[in-house]
Formats: C-alpha cells, structure tokens, sequence
C-alpha cells in the first residue's frame, strides 16, 4: 500500500462525517414546522409539489421533512366587508398572513331597475375536510399566495348582485330583515358548490350595513314616508273615532237592555197584579155563591121562599141596627 493511500482514506472519511454531522444540525431543525392557533395546515412535500392527504389542525411542532412546508389556512371564523370605510373592521386586523378581506361597497341594481351602493359583512369558516379540494383549485397559504380569497369575493359579489336583483328599490327601506335572510341564502348557496370541493365553507351571518340610492329617489322616499306617516295619523284618529263610537253605542245598547228589562219587569208586574185580582175577585164570587146557595137551601122548601128569605133579612137587619144611624144595614 502506498503511502499517499494511507493518508487520503482518513481525510475522506472525516470530511464525509464533517459534512453528514453538519447536515444533520441544519436540516434537522429545517424539517420541523410549528403550527400557530387559529390555523390549519396542509403539508406539501417540495419534491412532489403534492400535498398529503393529513390536514394538521392541533397547535405545535410537526416533523414534515426537510424542505416540505406547512400551506396554512384560518381555522377560525372570517370577516368579508364591503364597505366604504374601515369602522367596525379593527377586530381581524391580529393576523397579518390572514387579515379580513375588505373591498369597497357594491354597485347593483333593483328589480326595478334603480342603481344602489351595498354595504354588508358576513363571516365564513373554512373546514378542514375542503382544504385538500380548495388548494388543489385556487391555492392557499399566505395573504399573497390565497388567491381562493379572491374568488370567495367574485362569488358573494354575483350572489349579492343576485339577491338585489330580486326586489324593489322601496322594498329596502320597508323590510331590511326579508333582504338580509334572502342575502345569506344566496351567499350560501353560492359557497356550496360540491363539484369543485367547496361544500365545506360555513357562512354564520351577514349583515346588511347601508344601502344608498340615487338622490331623486331619496327624495321621493321621504316624500313618501311623509304621506305614509299621514295615512297612518288619519287612520288612528279614524281608529279612534270609531272606538268612541262604539262605546257609545254600547252605552246605548246597555241603556235599551236596561229599560227593556224594566219594560218586562211593570209588565210582569201588572199582569201578576191583575191575575191576583182576578183570582180574589173570582174567589169572592165563589164564596158568595156558595153563601147564597147555602141561605137559599134553607127557604127553598118553604110554599114563598122569596118572602121567608126576605122576612128573614128584615128580622136580621133589625136585630143588628145600631140605633144612632138612620139606616138600616141589610
């Protein structure tokens, strides 16, 4: 063996653990990803350009390999604006890699066909089942590499476009509540889209925050609040006038029952009088009858019973005459 053989093997040997020592330290560090709260995570191997099929979704540190990356997502509700101002929006300002999406009002038009400005919010929620579809479609990761953001905007656009399409312009000022519920059900709607993986987005709320028409029909609209508010006076005093009126008639109604029943009751009264009467009276008679009936039986046999009856009577009154009277009581 020569000597300049002897030398080099060792030199080989050691730089090649040198390299592989030097290796480890670096890489080894570099093949730990941490995963912050409020996040999910895809993993995307560097080599393949794939993503795995495991969404991380705990917190913490996760061996995903040398030179594979973590593609992030919010875990947490999300706020989109479409406002004209930055007021009521400071709250999702925490997270610079996902801050709130905000664009200016949107331009639509009414089933009348009047051009308006819309300003609302809703919050929306990723989960975790749609991440793998959505990053195979739009992409994801940071703030500059989400392009899913932007068509999360392009698809509540056309439903707000939509929704707007379906009333009046005078319905935006009578029933705010039917618009906003008709709102999210388009919004929804528009998000659930299982063909392309993206029935997994949840929308929570919408709030429909201004909505500002064209000045002549402003004009027209206090005009015609103006009147309604009249409309409504006259109909109240007319309301009222026709209670007063019914509880006068009432009043009288009670009035005519009252005397109705003291009609009924002299009625009543007459008639059990005069059937009172009636039955004395008739009682008398009776009683008279028998009495005379009684007197004649006992002249009846008599050859004059006339003359014995009426001697009878004479005797009778005679023995019962007071003598200080002049008449004699038969």
């Amino acid at each position: 063996m020569k000597p300049e053989e002897v030398t080099v093997v060792p030199v080989c040997l050691c730089s090649v653990c040198c390299f592989l020592s030097i290796f480890a330290v670096i890489a080894l560090p570099l093949s730990f990803k941490s995963l912050e709260q409020g996040k999910y995570a895809l993993q995307l191997n560097w080599n393949t350009q794939q993503i795995a099929d495991e969404t991380y979704v705990d917190p913490g540190m996760y061996m995903v390999g040398l030179g594979n990356m973590l593609v992030e997502f919010p875990s947490t509700f999300q706020t989109m604006y479409f406002t004209g101002d930055n007021r009521g929006t400071k709250s999702g300002e925490a997270d610079d890699e996902h801050p709130v999406i905000r664009r200016p009002p949107l331009r639509a038009r009414s089933s009348d066909g009047l051009e308006m400005t819309v300003a609302l919010s809703f919050q929306w929620q990723l989960a975790r089942e749609s991440l793998k579809p959505l990053y195979n479609i739009l992409g994801g990761g940071t703030v500059e590499e989400s392009l899913y953001r932007d068509e999360f905007v392009r698809f509540a656009r056309a439903a707000i476009v939509e929704s707007c399409a379906n009333f009046g312009a005078s319905f935006f000022f009578t029933n705010r509540k039917k618009i906003t519920d008709d709102m999210l059900a388009k919004v929804r709607e528009a998000f659930d889209q299982p063909g392309i993986g993206l029935n997994m987005i949840k929308i929570r709320g919408l709030q429909l925050r201004e909505v500002d028409l064209p000045d002549a029909f402003d004009e027209e609209i206090v005009k015609t609040q103006e009147q309604m508010q009249e409309i409504e006076v006259a109909r109240a005093e007319r309301q009222e006038q026709r209670i007063i009126m019914e509880r006068e008639l009432m009043v009288r109604q009670e009035r005519v029952k009252k005397n109705i029943q003291v009609s009924l009751g002299a009625a009543e009264k007459t008639r059990l009088s005069n059937e009172a009467i009636v039955r004395q009276k008739l009682f008398h008679q009776e009683k008279q009858a028998e009495a005379n009936s009684m007197v004649l039986s006992k002249f009846w046999n008599d050859t004059d019973p006339w003359a014995r009856l009426f001697e009878m009577m004479e005797i009778r009154a005679l023995n019962s005459h007071n003598d200080t009277r002049l008449l004699i009581n038969l």
